[in-house]
């Protein structure tokens, strides 16, 4: 038995040195790689800076907003102002000008100076409230030439600060005005036939109904 135990143990001895000759002898260890960069400071467990993390944040609530959908792109007045309702008047230019008057407690003149009606219903073009609207000089800088106010000085804020008129119809200075060849606004009297981007019809040019601010007739 006793010799049985000491040939087993001499076997174990043997396997274990005849591993030992196959792994050969271990080397010295080789040269360290090169570190990577340190990571941006940010917050614990975050590899991205403050700004960074500002700025997807921003990015996530900006594509959670619901834009509302364009109605359609319109340009030059009549494109928008029109007569809607026969039985108010709404939305022809001389109906906003007797709202927004009598909302001051005033009445707005009804026929304008060259005898055109401007009554509520009265669906007429831009020109004629020019006639009294257009900008005054000398005495009546900063008015109208007849009127308190000029137009520019009542539809331009009117406009820009009205988010249906800004949101729904996807509104700005191109629904009202162009760029002429001269680098100068014109006025957009017309209706004008754009495509879904708002660019005028290139067989129908110049635009009609496009008239050079300054060019506006005044009695």
């Amino acid at each position: 038995m006793a010799r049985k135990f000491i040939l087993l143990i001499g076997m174990i001895v043997l396997g274990g040195l005849a591993l030992a000759a196959c792994a050969g002898a271990v080397g010295p260890a080789g040269p360290a790689g090169p570190a990577g960069p340190a990571g941006p400071a940010g917050p614990a467990g975050s590899a991205l800076t403050e700004d960074q993390l500002k700025a997807l944040d921003t990015a996530a609530k900006l594509g959670g907003i619901a834009f509302p959908a364009t109605d359609s792109v319109r340009r030059g007045c009549p494109a928008c102002h029109v007569l809607a309702d026969p039985e108010t008047g709404k939305y022809t230019l001389p109906y906003e000008a007797h709202e927004r008057v009598e909302v001051r407690g005033g009445n707005h003149p009804v026929v304008s100076l060259d005898g055109t009606p401007i009554g509520p219903k009265d669906d007429v073009r831009v020109t004629v409230c020019l006639q009294c609207h257009a900008v005054g000089t000398g005495a009546r800088a900063g008015k109208g030439v007849v009127a308190p106010l000029a137009l520019r000085d009542i539809v331009h804020p009117a406009h820009m600060g009205s988010q249906y008129f800004k949101l729904h119809y996807g509104g700005s200075c191109f629904t009202c005005h162009n760029v002429n060849g001269e680098g100068g606004w014109d006025l957009l009297t017309e209706a004008v036939v754009v495509n879904d981007k708002g660019v005028p019809d290139p067989d129908n040019l110049p635009i009609p109904g496009a008239i050079p601010i300054e060019s506006v007739p005044v009695p």
